[in-house]
């Protein structure tokens, strides 16, 4: 368990991770997005109309990439996997992702594999309580409880922000130097996993504070209570 500031921490970490993967997939890798399923699905019923194949492929590469992240990583959850490990597991394939691009990896290859990513986060995200892929949603809520109730939704603001930023930065980096922008993404979830692990120990301190302040009342009443039944 960790506190409320370090998850929300951690998801505008993930969304803006989220954003540089989407920009970097859409600009570079076929014009599909990695995290953004229904824009996808879109794509692949033009192409499917038009019978055009070559139009077919990375759309279609990024839902099944997409689905399988989201499935591995949910089987995962059902095992009761911790956060952290979801989070790293992540990790390593943006920074497989960063070491693959330098290399001139096949667009395709590199497409399914930051497709699998950004279904994990989404699944991982499931269990933190706010979407950091499907922002449609997101803003959707924001703009409700905005109308309805009268009061704004912050954590959407955060979410969106964070997203944008991360494209943003993105783009700015893919005209200067095009090869660190995966290397990017990695950067805003390794800062997911350190805050992950700091809210983790913080968590664990107070409780252990809150076991040994508990354990030290009944020492304390021990002899007391001893005292009492000899008078």
């Amino acid at each position: 368990m960790t506190s409320s500031r370090s998850t929300a921490i951690v998801l505008a970490l993930m969304a803006a991770c989220a954003g540089v993967v989407d920009l970097w997939a859409v600009t570079s890798l076929g014009g599909a997005f990695a995290g953004v399923v229904t824009g996808n699905l879109v794509t692949v019923g033009r192409a499917l109309g038009l019978l055009d194949v070559r139009d077919l492929v990375a759309p279609a590469v990024a839902v099944v990439g997409f689905a399988v992240g989201v499935g591995v990583w949910s089987f995962a959850r059902r095992r009761r996997a911790p956060v952290l490990v979801l989070l790293a597991s992540e990790l390593v394939l943006l920074v497989a992702l960063a070491v693959a691009w330098p290399l001139d990896a096949p667009a395709p290859v590199l497409l399914a594999v930051a497709s699998i990513a950004m279904g994990g986060q989404s699944s991982i995200a499931l269990d933190l309580g706010e979407s950091t892929t499907y922002l449609t949603g997101t803003l959707t809520g924001a703009v409700a409880a905005l109308v309805v109730d009268g009061r704004g939704r912050w954590s959407a603001v955060r979410q969106l922000g964070a997203l944008v930023l991360g494209a943003t930065t993105a783009a700015a980096l893919l005209g200067t130097v095009p090869w660190a922008v995966p290397l990017l993404a990695a950067v805003p979830l390794a800062a997911a996993v350190l805050v992950r692990v700091l809210g983790e120990k913080r968590q664990d301190h107070q409780e252990r504070d809150g076991d040994d302040r508990g354990t030290g009342d009944g020492t304390e009443e021990g002899p007391e209570e001893g005292e009492a039944l000899r008078t």
